[in-house]
């Protein structure tokens, strides 16, 4: 089956690949570079900060995807020798830095009741798993479980398992439009006026989905936010676990650099980082580690993720435009949900009734007036 995938990201790359693997013709599109966009900028955190926030449904698709994910990297190192460094390395909370101890509890509470593995840990199990947090941190919530991935490690291998697959990448080519005829999608029309025809077409094109999906009817509410990150360049061994200030994380790499995250913000497609978002950044990272003051800063980036206000992504077939799939909106969980997106596509072009209830997910009406940010 002749297959367009519409967006390089971790999720287009993701169901590509897996599709491709299936035996399909497929051609994944993208307006720059593959996984460049938001997928690069993330943390690759493997849960969700702040689950209460959530709908069910999506707590269920995350949940699921997780539980996908050691085979997911175990198949890319084979396929490709590329180690995206997962690693369950848990997840502090800390108290007392700037969120206080009843706080942390109350929400650690909120995590258990969700389904979520919490423990609390006082100060001198904290010095024995986290040497060297800031003084004021008095105890933390403790999320032992709780895994991570190296994003730009994970893009790469999964750009070469698309390669090896047989996916032809097309770069640099933005799309304009969906072409729809009398039996649903025929295709795409690029910016450039070229016209490509297909059996199926997986809209993964991130914010910019909205117009995309606009042009056949089809209301997708996708909306860019903007996340700021940083990265330090610090010795091996600093920090172990990744730490989660609530709105903001400090996440370390085995190679010793920590990246801190992240912001959010409704500014449109303005892709840029400010010097005041890094300087608060930097200013997080020192109020829970004093170890990173001394840190040379190697390097900032601006991405834009995939807003929707009511923060469920768009997953699975649209009725009224046979051959159109949509796999878009997915926010702060791109990294997260990526396997169980690929395999939800893989069983509807592939005939197979998901595994999943995809109601949730399909195109709904959503009140103008609904904030992306809203708490």
């Amino acid at each position: 089956m002749q297959i367009l995938v519409v967006g390089g990201g971790v999720i287009g790359l993701s169901i590509a690949s897996r599709l491709a693997l299936d035996g399909h013709d497929v051609q994944l599109l993208e307006r720059e570079l593959p996984g460049q966009r938001a997928s690069w900028v993330a943390a690759g955190l493997l849960t969700p900060s702040s689950p209460w926030k959530y709908p069910q449904a999506l707590i269920d698709l995350c949940f699921a995807s997780e539980a996908l994910y050691p085979d997911f990297v175990a198949d890319l190192l084979e396929r490709t020798g590329i180690d995206a460094e997962f690693d369950v390395a848990g997840m502090l909370y800390p108290e007392g830095a700037t969120l206080s101890a009843a706080r942390v509890a109350e929400e650690s509470s909120r995590r258990v009741a969700m389904g979520f593995d919490m423990q609390h840990l006082d100060r001198p199990v904290l010095d024995v798993l986290a040497p060297g947090l800031a003084p004021a941190i008095t105890g933390a919530g403790w999320q032992a479980a709780s895994a991570r991935v190296r994003p730009p490690r994970l893009l790469a291998a999964l750009r070469r398992r698309a390669a090896g697959a047989g996916v032809q990448i097309t770069s640099h080519c933005e799309v304009a439009s969906l072409l729809g005829g009398p039996r649903g999608v025929r295709g795409v029309r690029t910016a450039s006026g070229q016209s490509l025809e297909a059996e199926r077409v997986v809209l993964a094109a991130g914010p910019w989905s909205g117009p995309l999906a606009a042009s056949l009817g089809v209301a997708v509410d996708v909306r860019p936010v903007r996340g700021q990150i940083l990265l330090l360049r610090g010795p091996p061994g600093v920090l172990g676990p990744t730490i989660n200030n609530g709105d903001s994380y400090l996440v370390p790499r085995r190679d010793g650099r920590i990246l801190v995250g992240s912001t959010m913000e409704d500014v449109g497609f303005a892709d840029f980082t400010t010097p005041d978002a890094i300087a608060r950044l930097r200013a997080v990272a020192r109020t829970l580690l004093p170890a990173t003051e001394g840190m040379v800063g190697e390097m900032a980036w601006a991405g834009l993720r995939p807003g929707t206000p009511d923060r469920m992504p768009y997953i699975g077939a649209v009725p009224e435009v046979p051959g159109l799939l949509l796999a878009t909106g997915h926010f702060r969980n791109g990294i997260l949900l990526a396997p169980i997106t690929a395999q939800i596509i893989a069983e509807l072009v592939s005939g197979r009734t998901p595994r999943m209830d995809l109601q949730p997910y399909a195109p709904r009406p959503v009140d103008p007036r609904a904030a992306l940010l809203a708490t």
